[in-house]
């Protein structure tokens, strides 16, 4: 995560969403004692008025789906780059082609996330 700014980004704030919600599940089922049971009762309030502020900030299904359609396109042109830079560089047949494999599969793996989120959208619309 980045310096804490006047903005967020989304990513940043479905990656605090996540760590909460982590955070909750593991307080839920855990036996607090303590002498002071105002304590408890603080915590427990709490522990619910996060509960309710993580479905204001969760992210959607096709918004995951687009953030990570958005990582596949990065990973998509990242070894297209590194496949230019074998071939320009004349490295070995199979170097070559282990580096063509590569961007072949991570060609196929965004266009497949590609067109889930965009059933997605599609439904969602609906």
């Amino acid at each position: 995560m980045s310096e804490l700014t006047k903005r967020f980004k989304k990513e940043e704030v479905i990656y605090f969403t996540r760590e909460v919600k982590k955070l909750l599940d593991l307080l839920n089922g855990t036996t607090i004692s303590c002498s002071n049971k105002n304590k408890i009762f603080i915590i427990e309030n709490q522990m619910g008025k996060l509960e309710n502020l993580l479905y204001r900030y969760e992210p959607t299904i096709y918004e995951e789906y687009s953030f990570k359609t958005k990582y596949a396109y990065r990973n998509m042109i990242k070894a297209k780059k590194e496949y230019d830079r074998v071939v320009g560089e004349k490295c070995y047949k199979e170097t070559i082609e282990e580096y063509r494999i590569a961007y072949e599969n991570s060609v196929k793996e965004y266009e497949r996330l590609k067109e889930y989120r965009n059933i997605l959208k599609g439904a969602l619309e609906q």
